[in-house]
């Protein structure tokens, strides 16, 4: 799909360098039978980027693709019922899930740091109903694009955790107050990965994770209904609740209820009404 004739040299650090990471495992879903999302485009880019992909994060695995699919499907059902819907991603790196779930009507807004966005620009497709907008999520100017009051789709997977749960609070307030009728998806990690984070995850010899500020356990989530008045938790799962047999053996903590609300990361869906 991707014309080069030479590998794109990727020089990412920090945070940024972490949107290589879900691109990596989508693109290691392709190469099985039974891969959950159908992301062609995930496998193109990682052939095309000059990146040591296995050496910074490892033996790929399930992870990222069950929060993907997991997005996919609730993003479709909202289509359904909003074809010609805005869709708002928040530090989607180089994901890319406009073109998995692309209707032919909806409208798609891309808000990431420059950097970010400007990779998006060189390596993926222009689109008419796409646009791009660099943006902090932190930064009240995407915000202040679209209009107060609108109905939208919003996305912030893989973004939260490497805020502080002061920011995060704020954030989610922002965009419970500006929008109505809308859906927000996002990930949470736990405390204890959290800080584990601070103290540094090496991942593999040569890549350590960045800081993760915010954690939050799964059995504290209610948290997130005392954020605004109009935004409550539509649904909540672990990344193991989908497809636990991809994700063994982090998926046996779901026999332990008590583990699972202190140990699980999870995905969960806001509703703002």
């Amino acid at each position: 799909m991707f014309e080069t004739v030479e590998k794109k040299k990727v020089d990412l650090q920090g945070i940024p360098e972490t949107l290589l990471w879900p691109l990596w495992n989508r693109a290691a879903e392709q190469k099985r039978r039974d891969r959950l999302i159908d992301d062609p485009m995930s496998a193109d880019l990682v052939e095309c980027i000059d990146y040591d992909f296995k050496g910074s994060f490892g033996k790929p695995n399930a992870g990222h693709a069950v929060r993907a699919r997991v997005i996919d499907d609730v993003l479709k059902l909202w289509l359904e019922k909003n074809p010609e819907g805005t869709v708002i991603s928040l530090g989607e790196g180089l994901d890319t899930q406009f073109w998995r779930v692309d209707n032919g009507t909806l409208h798609w807004i891309s808000v990431d740091v420059a950097e970010s966005i400007e990779l998006r620009k060189q390596l993926l497709p222009v689109e008419e109903r796409m646009e791009n907008i660099s943006s902090s999520a932190l930064d009240e100017l995407w915000l202040q694009k679209i209009p107060q009051g609108s109905k939208a789709f919003i996305i912030m997977a893989g973004v939260l955790m490497y805020f502080t749960e002061d920011e995060v609070r704020e954030l989610l307030y922002r965009i419970a107050d500006h929008f109505r009728d809308s859906l927000v998806m996002f990930d949470v990690i736990p405390v204890w990965f959290s800080r584990k984070s601070i103290r540094g995850i090496k991942v593999t010899r040569t890549y350590t994770a960045p800081v993760m500020p915010w954690g939050l356990n799964y059995g504290d989530y209610e948290w997130l209904n005392e954020i605004h008045p109009r935004c409550r938790i539509r649904r909540k799962m672990t990344y193991a609740d989908p497809f636990p047999e991809r994700m063994r053996p982090y998926s046996y903590l779901l026999a332990f209820p008590w583990m699972v609300d202190r140990l699980a990361s999870g995905i969960v869906q806001l509703e703002i009404t």
